[in-house]
């Protein structure tokens, strides 16, 4: 791996060795400097890169670029008279003091409407695949924020729950997502509605991670494994609603 030198890379045998693994995890992007936390990353995907960005590119998914002043201007003109741009930057976030390796977003008809997506890979591998953690969410406005990066950002949806839903149910259409299962987010264990991210937007979580499987093979939904790991969130809203 040209991320991780061979005796940092760890190859996972079992199911429960790797979501031990995957709880280990940070729980949250960081800032450059590694001193303030970010969004959380609530999404892990594993399997072979080019099966993850088929099943992502079939979906309609696109890669970013990064940021620059162009893009940073065609992202304002794109919210102030509604231009569809598919294209529109992702600001860099950190994990393990590395900006992402790779940034991908949905666009459902305008700027205020997208999903994005950074993922990052890990050391961690299971029978041989790449393991990548992720954070994924809803954009639904822009702000002015003065930083490094530039003076506008995109406000997430503080529900990002919501956006790791969305992402996950969008995949299991993409006939390669083999199995689905949830962990809970070390350090998230109580729920917390105070956290912020990075531009200081807040954000609630239930402090589950999807853990995403692809398959080379093609998978129908009937298909899909859900491993007994944490209870789903859809498990979670029945039985509180049954209390």
């Amino acid at each position: 791996s040209m991320v991780y030198p061979d005796h940092e890379v760890r190859n996972c045998r079992s199911n429960e060795e790797l979501r031990e693994a995957i709880k280990r995890l940070p729980c949250c992007t960081t800032d450059e400097a590694n001193q303030k936390l970010g969004d959380p990353l609530n999404v892990v995907m594993v399997g072979k890169l080019e099966t993850i960005l088929s099943a992502m590119a079939l979906r309609g998914w696109h890669e970013t670029e990064f940021i620059k002043p162009q893009s940073v201007w065609d992202t304002i003109k794109s919210f102030l008279f509604g231009i569809r741009y598919p294209h529109s930057p992702i600001s860099a976030l950190y994990f393990q003091g590395r900006a992402q390796d790779i940034a991908l977003q949905k666009v459902r008809g305008d700027v205020q409407q997208r999903i994005h997506m950074r993922l990052w890979l890990t050391p961690l591998r299971f029978h041989d695949n790449l393991v990548f953690i992720g954070q994924v969410s809803r954009d639904v406005g822009v702000k002015f924020w003065t930083s490094r990066q530039g003076m506008t950002t995109h406000v997430i949806d503080p529900d990002v729950d919501e956006a790791r839903a969305s992402l996950a149910s969008d995949l299991t259409y993409s006939q390669a997502l083999a199995k689905i299962g949830y962990v809970s987010i070390t350090g998230f264990d109580k729920p917390r509605n105070d956290r912020s991210n990075l531009s200081e937007d807040e954000y609630f979580t239930d402090g589950l991670r999807v853990v995403l499987f692809f398959s080379e093979n093609a998978v129908r939904i009937e298909e899909i494994e859900v491993l007994p790991w944490e209870a789903p969130p859809w498990d979670r809203h029945r039985q509180a609603r049954m209390r």
